[in-house]
């Protein structure tokens, strides 16, 4: 082999290998991208999870409340009945007082 063709052949196996190193760069530049890209969708798809749990969790704390606040006035409605039953019954017996003492007093006058 001559010199010239040993220095061809040297000067193609680099330009081979500077085609080989391009190609290597643009196939990382494509997977750090296409890495890029998966993760973003991982985010997005994590943001609408964690959303979805959220409504989820705040409907059912809602419903909680709305439970609960239901019971309360319920209770509140039972007190309050027996309050104005009492104040009823207690105002017929005042009533009921105050006339036979009229009336004892009338008769006894």
């Amino acid at each position: 082999m001559e010199r010239t063709e040993i220095l061809e052949r040297i000067k193609e196996a680099e330009l081979k290998v500077e085609r080989d190193i391009e190609d290597a760069r643009e196939e990382a530049k494509k997977i750090v991208m296409n890495a890029k890209e998966e993760a973003r969708k991982i985010i997005e798809d994590a943001e609408k999870e964690a959303e979805k749990i959220k409504a989820e969790v705040l409907e059912k704390v809602k419903a909680e409340v709305e439970q609960e606040k239901a019971k309360i006035k319920e209770q509140w409605m039972q007190e309050i009945s027996s309050v104005e039953k009492k104040g009823k019954d207690n105002a017929w017996n005042a009533a009921e007082f105050l006339y036979n003492e009229f009336v004892g007093m009338v008769e006894h006058a």
